[in-house]
């Protein structure tokens, strides 16, 4: 949503931005962040939301900031019973809700709205009042989709059913999704995987609108030159948990690992760790670390294996691709980039026996590795974030231009070109 605040500016159509907690450069950000030890841990943490170039602060109103703050302290900590699931939920329930309150506050004079799910209906309620346009962002596959395909997962992997933090959405957040997708004009998605979930679940195609998500690929580079090893590493970067299909990559690497190869899986381990206990012997952990530092994370691998089970458009396949690394991954999320045989290897979900094989090919054939690396290079710099918010600077002005064409005089008494976030 960043980037595409940051374009909306940038042509004209921005008035305002709501989001939680962002670090604007204020004198007291600077003064943190310059500290010995408070300064890394903020760098580290909420130091990281800064704005993008062409997001100027003065466009950015921040909304349940304590509820933000209180939820990164929660999110600290491991889920180990039932009544901190339940604590971070209420968390989850009045961010949002405060988020999603501001924002209809601060409608005004515009004649067109973005929002996150979730967040959406008060400000679409209000902005159907001025019969103006109601642009919904949803980053994953539709709602019941997903529900579906997760509580499936758990009959199928009891082990790893605690790990799948979405498959038990309240009603209240599901029947805020079926109203806001219903109030929406339009629906951003990042990838044909998750427009066909929508259209399957009856929601016509003509509301929906593919814009594929961007990576830094200044920030992200292969390597000038790889380590000096003969360890053959894999990679995975993400939510530790079953929806990334990540009991069959343990699996696969178990059947794989050799005294000359390694696993390294980075992020956030979900539900209380009981589920990797089996495997612990098999893969390095890194908890969740800021973007900046995963690019000599992502340098020192030879693949990247993230076999998901339903995305929207993960921004990791994408880093690691810009890195110069092959990748093994699914269709269900992924497929629209990674290109089977030339970028790395699409494989089916939940299946170990050809992640070993597809791991085995690459551990095998070096040439192989680099030339599939050296592609994926190319094809993240189709991705970049400078393309994505030229896709979006085309769709939003036809948009608005339609919107201007067919309701001029409904729209006389609004300022031109004005979009709030």
């Amino acid at each position: 949503m960043d980037y595409l605040a940051a374009e909306s500016a940038r042509i004209g159509l921005l008035s305002r931005y709501i989001r939680p907690y962002a670090n604007k450069g204020r004198k007291w950000e600077r003064t943190i962040a310059s500290l010995p030890e408070a300064g890394d841990i903020f760098r580290r943490t909420f130091g990281i939301r800064s704005l993008p170039e062409g997001l100027h602060p003065g466009y950015v109103q921040e909304a349940a900031v304590s509820l933000d703050i209180a939820m990164a302290l929660a999110d600290r900590f491991p889920v180990s019973s039932g009544w901190v699931r339940r604590f971070r939920e209420a968390l989850m329930h009045a961010r949002t809700k405060a988020i999603a309150s501001t924002g209809a506050k601060l409608l005004h004079d515009e004649y067109a709205v973005v929002a996150s799910w979730a967040c959406a209906e008060p400000a679409f309620r209000q902005m159907r009042t001025k019969s103006g346009l109601c642009i919904l962002n949803y980053p994953i596959a539709h709602h019941r989709f997903t529900r579906k395909l997760l509580l499936e997962e758990a009959e199928r992997e009891p082990d790893f059913a605690g790990t799948l933090n979405a498959h038990d959405w309240r009603k209240w957040l599901e029947d805020r999704f079926d109203v806001e997708i219903a109030l929406a004009d339009h629906i951003l998605v990042g990838s044909s995987f998750v427009r066909e979930s929508f259209i399957g679940e009856g929601i016509p195609a003509e509301k929906l609108e593919v814009i594929p998500y961007g990576a830094d690929t200044h920030l992200f580079e292969p390597p000038t030159k790889k380590p000096n090893t003969d360890i053959f590493n894999a990679l995975f970067v993400g939510q530790i948990g079953q929806r990334k299909g990540i009991s069959y990559l343990l699996r696969a690497y178990q059947q794989f690992q050799g005294p000359k190869t390694s696993l390294t899986l980075v992020g956030k381990i979900q539900g209380d760790g009981a589920a990797f206990h089996p495997y612990r012997e098999i893969f390095r952990h890194i908890d969740h670390v800021p973007r900046p530092y995963l690019r000599g994370i992502y340098q020192q691998a030879d693949v990247f294996v993230f076999p998901t089970l339903a995305e929207g458009m993960p921004l990791v396949v994408l880093e690691a691709m810009a890195s110069g690394l092959p990748v093994i991954t699914t269709p269900n999320g992924p497929g629209d980039i990674v290109r089977d045989g030339v970028d790395g290897f699409v494989v089916p979900i939940r299946d170990p026996k050809i992640i070993v094989e597809k791991l085995e090919c690459l551990r095998a054939n070096p040439h192989l590795r680099a030339e599939m690396g050296a592609n994926a290079r190319r094809r993240a710099l189709e991705f970049s974030w400078e393309v994505y918010q030229n896709r979006i600077r085309a769709m939003l002005q036809s948009w608005m231009q339609t919107v201007s064409e067919a309701e001029a005089s409904e729209l006389a008494i609004y300022p031109p070109n004005r979009i709030s976030r």
